[in-house]
C-alpha cells in the first residue's frame, strides 16, 4: 500500500516536471492546448454523465447525473468558446493548488525533523518558497499573468523537483527506521 503511495507521488512528480518543463519551452502553444484540453475533456465528461442519465431510462435517482452533465457540457463549450477565462483563471487555480500542496510539504518537512533527519530545514525552506510562489499566484494574478505559462512552468517544475526529492528521502528515513526496529531484539527473543 505505501509502495503505491510513493510510486504515485514520484510519478506526479515526474509529470509536474514534464508539465514544468513543457509550460517554460513552448508557453504560447501549451496555453491555446492546455484550455482546448479542458474544455474538451469538460464536455466530454458532460455528455457522458447525459448518455448515463438517458440509458438508465431517466430514473429519478439519475437526475442528478443529468443535472451534472448538462451544467459540464455547457461549461465544456463555454471553455472552448471563450478559452480567456480560463487563462485569467488559471494563476488564481494553481495558486490555490500550490498553496494546499505547500502546507502538505511544511508538514512532511516537520516530519522529518520530529524522525531525526538532520537536513529537515533544506525541505522547510523549498516547502515555504513554494507557499509563497502559491500566495503570489492568488493574491496577484494579473501579476503572475503577465507571463503566467513560463511562471506556471517553474512554479511546476520547482514543485516537482522538491516533491521527488521529499520522496525520495522520506523513503530512505523510512527504510531506515524500519532497518533499526527489526535489527532490535524483541522481548521473544530474549525469552
Amino acid at each position: 500500500m505505501l509502495k503505491g503511495i510513493r510510486n504515485s507521488i514520484i510519478l506526479t512528480s515526474l509529470l509536474y516536471i514534464v508539465l514544468g518543463v513543457v509550460l517554460i519551452v513552448f508557453p504560447e502553444v501549451s496555453l491555446g492546448l492546455a484550455c482546448i484540453l479542458i474544455g474538451a475533456v469538460t464536455l466530454i465528461y458532460g455528455v457522458v454523465r447525459i448518455v448515463a442519465f438517458v440509458r438508465d431510462g431517466g430514473e429519478a435517482s439519475g437526475r442528478f447525473d443529468l443535472f451534472v452533465g448538462v451544467l459540464l457540457a455547457a461549461l465544456g463549450i463555454f471553455l472552448l468558446v471563450c478559452p480567456q477565462v480560463i487563462v485569467s483563471l488559471i494563476p488564481i487555480a494553481l495558486g490555490i493548488y500550490i498553496i494546499v500542496d505547500s502546507v502538505s510539504a511544511v508538514k512532511k518537512a516537520l516530519d522529518l525533523k520530529a524522525l531525526g533527519f538532520e537536513h529537515w530545514w533544506v525541505s522547510f525552506l523549498v516547502a515555504l518558497a513554494l507557499l509563497i510562489l502559491g500566495a503570489v499566484m492568488v493574491v496577484r494574478p494579473l501579476a503572475a499573468a503577465s507571463v503566467p505559462v513560463v511562471f506556471i512552468g517553474i512554479v511546476f517544475l520547482f514543485d516537482g523537483v522538491s516533491t521527488l526529492a521529499n520522496t525520495v528521502v522520506a523513503d530512505r528515513v523510512f527504510r531506515n527506521l524500519s532497518l533499526i526496529h527489526i535489527s532490535e531484539p524483541t522481548r521473544l527473543d530474549v525469552i
